[in-house]
């Protein structure tokens, strides 16, 4: 049994709820005036009433456990570049890898022994969540984030951000923003971008993060000796993958240095 702020109960008729004891229990809460649809997710969660509402950011991470800020919206909250993306960029794994970790985090909420009639699915999010454009980018490279602390957000850690910067720079401002991103913070975080780029599967990302760091910024790490066997030569390894390819050409890195 449940009761209200009005002091009405609303009850439930077994120990682990059914899906008729939920709908049932969602229909009262709703009668109630305590729950009702959020104004952007519609009938898709359920909504709170008295609880303020939050920036776009929380409720997207909120409503969905499998994504995280990324790409150009993070490095904005990193401070790492001093655009206002209108679009709230998100990542999150690809479905089958989602809907895993959509299993594990119900898993983690419930006791021991505890059947879950409720099984959470993927959501879709709205083209817009409080105003703010939504774009949702999908991979089987999602990688590492963070919980930003004092809110729901989920944030790309440092290193992730700059590898982004990498594997999609059309998401990141385009690569000669990049450059100066990483001309004005690399040296500041190199221990953290090595170690990220070092999880990348791909050898040309690697050959990126190489050139930029070694020969147009002068800096030295142990690891990005070994990028260097990744290199070969290709008409599609180029430094901006959204120009053509250039004549310019690094030799060590096996890169066209079209920008």
């Amino acid at each position: 049994m449940y009761l209200t702020s009005s002091g009405e109960r609303l009850y439930l008729r077994h120990e682990t709820p059914t899906q008729e004891d939920g709908s049932r229990l969602r229909l009262n809460l709703k009668k109630s005036g305590l729950i009702g649809a959020d104004r952007d997710y519609g009938s898709r969660i359920i909504r709170v009433l008295a609880i303020s509402d939050l920036p776009a950011e929380d409720i997207a991470c909120l409503v969905d456990p499998t994504c995280y800020v990324s790409h150009l919206s993070a490095m904005q909250r990193w401070g790492l570049t001093d655009r206002s993306p209108e679009a709230l960029i998100l990542t999150r794994p690809d479905r089958k890898t989602a809907t895993e970790q959509l299993a594990a985090h119900m898993e983690s909420l419930l006791a021991e022994n505890e059947e879950n009639p409720f099984p959470l699915k993927i959501i879709t999010h709205p083209a817009r969540v409080r105003k703010r454009t939504v774009h949702v980018y999908e991979s089987k490279t999602a990688g590492a984030s963070l919980n930003v602390r004092g809110s729901d957000v989920r944030l790309s850690t440092i290193g992730q951000t700059f590898l982004d910067m990498l594997q999609k720079p059309d998401l990141c401002g385009g690569m000669d923003h990049i450059l100066d991103v990483w001309e004005e913070h690399a040296a500041t975080y190199l221990s953290d971008i090595v170690a990220a780029v070092d999880t990348a599967t791909s050898g040309l990302v690697k050959s990126r993060a190489g050139y930029i760091l070694e020969e147009r910024l002068r800096l030295k790490h142990p690891s990005i000796e070994q990028w260097k066997a990744l290199g070969q030569r290709g008409s599609s390894r180029k430094l901006d993958p959204s120009k053509a390819f250039a004549p310019t050409f690094s030799e060590t890195w096996m890169i066209s240095l079209n920008v």
